[in-house]
């Protein structure tokens, strides 16, 4: 990435509110160290840009709550295609387990919507010098999930297969999905859920993949 001393900070913006959309890249527009030269409102829009030009952000402003797809696989698939860079999610979203799955996926950091202009342009900056991002009530809801759930615990070792499996549930895969992906029968996806859920001393989908996330079995 480029050394933000000597050059000018790359953003883009994917973002379908265009009011906000607008407020954000104002709001950039006053600093001489960022700069912000384009805005998509659909992802398909910014895959399409990263197809057919060797333009290529710095730092990407990722909302969660985008049309036609959800943002956490959008997430995915930007880290696939660009996996050095740096993605920070803008977002009204704060439940416990959009967040952790965001920062699980490489989200360098996680901003409230409701985030001070000074927080956001800090983010900005902190996650280009490799630091992380969190608005305080992110940074709070992490710390007491940890202090709620105590030390971490032993737990048997999980099989490939069963890793594969609890990874895409941890994306958010249904159990279809997640047999087509790996070209098994649903069948097959109920056993190996179970036995992950065994292991992970566990019950449920929700409690398997918040336990991966804090332990980070993924």
């Amino acid at each position: 990435m480029n050394d933000t001393s000597t050059t000018v900070t790359q953003v883009w913006i994917l973002e379908d509110h265009q009011v906000f959309a607008k407020h954000v890249r104002r709001l950039l527009a006053g600093e001489p160290d960022i700069d912000c030269p384009h805005h998509f409102s659909h992802p398909d829009e910014l895959f399409e840009k990263l197809r057919f030009t060797t333009e290529r952000p710095d730092v990407l402003l990722l909302d969660l709550g985008l049309p036609g797809r959800d943002g956490l696989q959008v997430l995915d698939e930007i880290r696939q295609v660009l996996p050095e860079l740096k993605v920070l999610i803008l977002s009204a979203f704060d439940d416990r387990e959009r967040v952790y799955r965001a920062i699980c996926n490489g989200a360098s950091g996680y901003l409230l919507k409701t985030a001070d202009p000074d927080e956001i342009l800090g983010g900005i900056r902190d996650v280009v010098h490799g630091a992380s991002a969190l608005s305080a009530p992110i940074a709070n809801m992490i710390l007491q999930g940890f202090a709620r759930y105590g030390p971490v615990q032993k737990i048997e070792p999980l099989t490939t297969r069963e890793e594969e499996v609890l990874r895409l549930l941890v994306k958010g895969f249904i159990k279809k999905e997640i047999a087509d992906n790996l070209d098994i029968s649903q069948h097959t996806v109920d056993m190996h859920l179970r036995s992950v859920y065994r292991k992970l001393h566990v019950r449920t989908q929700t409690e398997a993949v918040s336990k991966a996330l804090r332990q980070g079995l993924v």
